[in-house]
């Protein structure tokens, strides 16, 4: 999936991931954004993992991010 808004990501990755897994993406994408990571990695209490990447849209000042589910790991 890509160029989802925040908001629909969270929720994708909860459903990819099975368990409610917002408050460790927001902790990943702010740390991504401190050090200008394209991309993050969100682990659920299984060890199962999907990795995120940010786009920044420069004219419209938006991010927007895409899953790549090929990612996910056991």
């Amino acid at each position: 999936m890509k160029n989802l808004p925040l908001s629909q990501a969270i929720k994708l990755i909860n459903v990819i991931l099975e368990e409610d897994v917002t408050n460790k993406f927001n902790e990943q994408a702010e740390n991504a954004g401190e050090h200008g990571d394209p991309s993050f990695v969100v682990t659920n209490s299984r060890g199962e993992s999907v990795e995120v990447f940010v786009d920044w849209n420069k004219e419209e000042d938006v991010l927007s991010y895409s899953i790549n589910e090929d990612f996910k790991s056991e």
